[in-house]
């Protein structure tokens, strides 16, 4: 058996790549062209261009270990139709630009199967759309109060300032900690350590920590500490040492605000049983709709009355169906669906052994945020999802090889 043969990328299909994640990106959130992150019209069109390649070329997509994973997800999600139509009264037209648009991230994990893209080609490209990313996120902490970026200009068109910084919710950080993942991987499970894959850390790093996000950064820190924990480097305790002081600096700079961010969360929702998401959480799982198909099926996309509903939940009674993580995508797609995450989960534990600590810290990273923020819940996560995929597939047939041959 050999190692698997990549195919050279052409100049279109590099252009269909950086299109797709341009979309993806929203154009990493320009106020100019104001698209959103839920359901846009870019969305679809790339989305329903992705899903007529993947028809067209169906023979040609080889299969990898998460494929039927991806498969499920798809099948399970499109059962939704069922409440969709019965309880909402959608239109077929309404409810498949709804699917297409928020799925279109796993048409193009089919395309990267079809192409047969080589990862690190793919991880290139990624990481060109997150370095922008990152030095928008940085740069306009220098240039505020003129702006050119900014993630919630369709919800408060505001700039919040969270621990000394201005959090301008620049779509994409799904993709951001993919790329953290990626090198930090690399450099704490290499004997032989890369300056390149170092700064690349660092900087991907640095612009998580500018995301402002409490969440994300505890994330962060502890998958760093679950990497030099377990790693076998004979480096280790220098890792161990500059890492802890890495930390103690970040401590120091960012806890007293951290502190004060907390307060002022539990100022304004209330703390324990009171706290929005917990109010949030037991809507959606109890209250939100009395049909017996929305704990299976859940809602579905496309209805108007859905929509009306779902603006009620969140400008009177504040709840986000996008802030309660996993229960929120079982709002739209029902147990079902989610099924399909736990499919996900255990095809990752089971292949444990063949997957690179860089993916390893991917995953980790997400599981911590699987009830806050989860990626099933809006586009741009689900097509981070879906290069992720494809990265763990080749990443686990390489590593099957590899054992094979020793």
């Amino acid at each position: 058996m050999n190692l698997p043969a990549y195919k050279k990328m052409s100049v279109t299909k590099k252009a269909v790549i950086y299109l797709t994640l341009f979309i993806a990106f929203c154009g990493w959130s320009s106020i100019y062209l104001s698209w959103g992150g839920w359901l846009s019209k870019p969305s679809f069109f790339i989305g329903f261009f992705l899903f007529c390649l993947c028809v067209y070329y169906y023979r040609r997509i080889t299969s990898g270990e998460m494929t039927n994973v991806v498969n499920w997800t798809l099948i399970s999600a499109f059962f939704s139709i069922i409440p969709a139509f019965g309880d909402w009264h959608a239109s077929f037209h309404s409810y498949f630009y709804g699917y297409i648009a928020t799925y279109y991230g796993l048409f193009f994990y089919y395309l990267l199967r079809i192409w047969k893209v080589s990862p690190n080609a793919l991880m290139k490209i990624v990481t060109v759309f997150c370095f922008i990313w990152v030095a928008i996120e940085i740069g306009q902490q220098f240039t505020y109060p003129e702006y050119w970026f900014l993630g919630r200009q369709n919800e408060w068109n505001i700039v919040e300032n969270r621990m000394g910084l201005w959090r301008f919710y620049i779509w994409g950080i799904d993709f951001v900690m993919l790329a953290f993942a990626f090198y930090a991987g690399k450099v704490l499970s290499s004997e032989q350590y890369s300056k390149v894959n170092i700064i690349y850390s660092i900087i991907f790093t640095a612009g998580i920590l500018c995301y402002c996000s409490r969440k994300h950064i505890i994330a962060v820190v502890v998958v760093i500490a679950y990497a030099i924990l377990t790693m076998k480097s004979k480096h280790k305790w220098r890792i161990r040492i500059c890492c802890l002081a890495v930390m103690a600096i970040l401590f120091y700079s960012f806890y007293d605000d951290y502190l004060v961010v907390n307060a002022e969360a539990d100022d304004l929702q209330g703390a324990g049983e009171d706290f929005i998401r917990y109010l949030a959480a037991e809507y959606f799982i109890m209250d939100f709709s009395s049909s017996p198909l929305y704990p299976i099926f859940g809602t579905g996309w496309g209805s108007l009355a859905l929509t009306n509903k779902l603006e009620y939940c969140k400008h009177v009674l504040h709840f986000y169906v996008s802030d309660v993580g996993i229960i929120g995508y079982y709002s739209t797609v029902g147990l079902v669906g989610v099924s399909a995450i736990i499919f996900y989960i255990y095809k990752f534990i089971r292949n444990w052994k063949y997957i690179d600590l860089g993916y390893k810290m991917f995953f980790i990273m997400k599981m911590i945020l699987v009830v806050f923020d989860f990626w099933m819940c809006w586009a741009i996560g689900i097509i981070a999802y879906g290069t992720f995929l494809y990265l763990l597939d080749e990443n686990i047939k390489e590593n099957k090889l590899i054992k094979s041959k020793l």
